[in-house]
């Protein structure tokens, strides 16, 4: 029997139990692909990483990304309390500043900025493409969630490794009452391969300019807490419909407070096509071994 450093890590919070927590194996080399798969279904949370030695000359670590259900090429916060992991692990140095991640998705950049309980990480996103326009979609998308959907802007789906389904509501009121048909946010994920759909306001004249819940039922969760892929593609969205100005190149999103998990992500938008680095706060709440 074999042991694995493991550690449980609340993210985009710097509170316990907020945030959206992640399983991180480390030191994961010898795991197969089926074991991890497992381990994931057995977590039972939204993503477990495994933190292996780097194929690419360039990078530092190697992450493989799993949901209950499937392997992901690249998520968001996994990403980010994965960084926190191996640095508190000491896999790579403790004042590290920069560091370079392969997965799925390539290599990301990942930057360090501050210290102790103030740091926050920051990963640039992968590419993000925006996929289809869903304006015909919209008596569908209305149905499976409970409210009207407008055009504009319309419904649009965003690629950057998961594929988020973006609708825009009036206000933040609305998007915190939203009560979806799981059943048929399944049904609408199948017919278009989505991973998320992810339903956000804008917060005009306010410190934190974003406000998003992401349901992604077709992943076996209702809906996630935190969700750092869908945050950092949001840009492309806004970009796409010429809506960036209304939340300018950094901003704060708020999401997961309906599920008493209050998390923060910190954008900042790196040019006029919505390419984003997405960051935020991380905190350890369980550490200790894995036997397999």
């Amino acid at each position: 029997m074999k042991t694995h450093r493991f550690k449980q890590v609340d993210v985009f919070t710097d509170r316990p139990f907020f945030g959206n927590p992640v399983a991180v194996v480390l030191d994961a080399d010898g795991i197969d692909a089926d074991e991890m798969q497992r381990i994931a279904a057995w977590t039972n949370l939204s993503e477990t990483t495994f933190v292996l030695p780097p194929e690419a000359p360039d990078a530092d670590y190697r992450l493989r990304i799993f949901t209950p259900a499937a392997e992901l090429p690249f998520a968001g916060h996994p990403t980010v309390g994965s960084a926190h992991a191996v640095l508190e692990a000491g896999l790579v140095p403790g004042g590290a500043r920069e560091l370079r991640q392969e997965c799925g998705a390539g290599i990301l950049p990942i930057r360090v900025e501050g210290d102790g309980g103030g740091r926050v990480i920051f990963a640039r996103a992968p590419e993000a493409k925006v996929v289809r326009d869903f304006s015909t979609s919209v008596d569908a998308l209305s149905e499976a969630l409970g409210t009207r959907v407008s055009t504009e802007p319309p419904p649009a789906s965003v690629d950057n490794g998961p594929v988020h389904l973006f609708v825009c509501l009036r206000s933040a009121g609305a998007v915190h009452q939203l009560e979806p048909d799981m059943a048929a946010l399944i049904r609408l994920s199948r017919d278009f391969s989505l991973t998320t759909v992810a339903v956000f306001a804008l917060l005009e004249g306010e410190s934190e300019a974003v406000y998003i819940r992401c349901f992604a039922p077709v992943e076996g969760i209702a809906e996630d807490p935190v969700t750092g892929s869908a945050n950092a593609a949001l840009p492309a969205y806004l970009a796409h419909h010429d809506l960036l100005d209304r939340v300018g190149r950094a901003y704060v999103a708020r999401q997961g407070e309906e599920l008493g998990r209050a998390g923060r992500v910190h954008i900042r938008v790196l040019d006029d096509e919505g390419r984003a680095e997405f960051g935020g706060r991380a905190i350890t709440v369980i550490e200790g071994e894995m036997s397999l």
